[in-house]
């Protein structure tokens, strides 16, 4: 049974319901998600799949809420997400034909709620994210409203091949070889940990919880790599074949193999791949202040900066 509360909000539509999603909702949820990314940045940065593979990972009859009109119609959603040991993450949406009508407070006050039930019991502070476009004045100012504060940028980028990309040879002695199921897990989950643990915002996650998440809707793979000197793993690339392109998600190189063209060949390898498959749009997304600089990498292989998100933090 789905419970619902209402709010009466001051406009010419009184009644607006607010319930936890089922299964059923994930298509317009999707559409909503869409509608809102298409607005910032000229072009949808979501597919069915990516809400069903997130819905795997969080209980959304507790921790996500939709908002309808008193015509059915879903015009509110946010979500909060336990992502590390002390961070939780979320994300509000709101359709722009009833912005500033108090729907984007209502769900932040369910899902502040929800984070302080979650945050119970866990020792020090947790940490709350909310990403939001960076273009977006108004939203920025409802959540530094409510306490939080900015504290990072990120940049989503993108490419559009033209042509097979060329390829940059990899240092004597490495090689790179896609990734095995079954035979891997460690070796990828170890080179992960030791190159995302200085990365700002990182969580520790046991290994069999961050392959999990990792292996969703979209998973396949043919589409990861790990770079290999002698039995040692060294570098690695993890991504996806969406709907709007190939999503690199994760790419890393041990501290003491970086500015050796590694990431480079990487990254021009798996270009290849999406290629190869008639895939020519290439997306990521990467902290603007990367102690690694990788943004300079991704522009150094011909990406470009699409659109900007930013994130604010609260203690809970």
């Amino acid at each position: 049974m789905i419970r619902v509360e209402w709010y009466e909000m001051v406009n010419e539509l009184q009644g607006y319901r607010v319930c936890h999603p089922t299964l059923e909702h994930a298509l317009g949820v999707t559409d909503l998600v869409a509608l809102c990314d298409v607005e910032e940045m000229g072009e949808p940065d979501i597919t069915l799949s990516d809400v069903l593979d997130m819905w795997k990972s969080i209980p959304i009859d507790t921790n996500a809420w939709i908002v309808h009109t008193s015509t059915n119609e879903l015009i509110g959603y946010g979500f909060v997400e336990e992502t590390g040991a002390d961070r939780m993450d979320t994300c509000v949406f709101v359709h722009l034909r009833y912005k500033g009508l108090g729907i984007g407070t209502v769900l932040l006050q369910k899902v502040e709620e929800r984070a302080k039930v979650l945050a119970k019991g866990k020792p020090g502070k947790q940490r709350l994210m909310n990403q939001l476009p960076f273009t977006n004045m108004a939203a920025r100012n409802l959540v530094k409203n409510r306490g939080y504060h900015f504290c990072r940028l990120y940049e989503r980028m993108k490419i559009v091949l033209e042509k097979q990309p060329q390829m940059t040879l990899l240092p004597e002695g490495v090689i790179l070889k896609t990734f095995r199921p079954d035979v891997d897990e460690e070796a990828l989950y170890s080179i992960y940990d030791e190159t995302f643990r200085d990365a700002w915002g990182y969580s520790k996650k046991d290994a069999t919880t961050w392959i999990a998440q990792k292996k969703g809707d979209g998973y396949d793979p043919s589409l990861w790599y790990i770079v290999w000197q002698n039995s040692f793993p060294v570098g690695f690339l993890m991504s996806r074949m969406q709907e709007d392109g190939l999503f690199i998600d994760l790419l890393g190189v041990k501290k003491e193999y970086r500015k050796h063209g590694i990431g480079k060949a990487m990254l021009q390898y798996v270009f290849g791949a999406a290629y190869e498959r008639k895939q020519k749009t290439i997306i990521l997304y990467v902290d603007s202040d990367s102690l690694t600089n990788a943004n300079r990498l991704y522009q150094q292989v011909g990406m470009d900066i699409h659109s900007q998100t930013a994130l604010y933090m609260k203690e809970i």
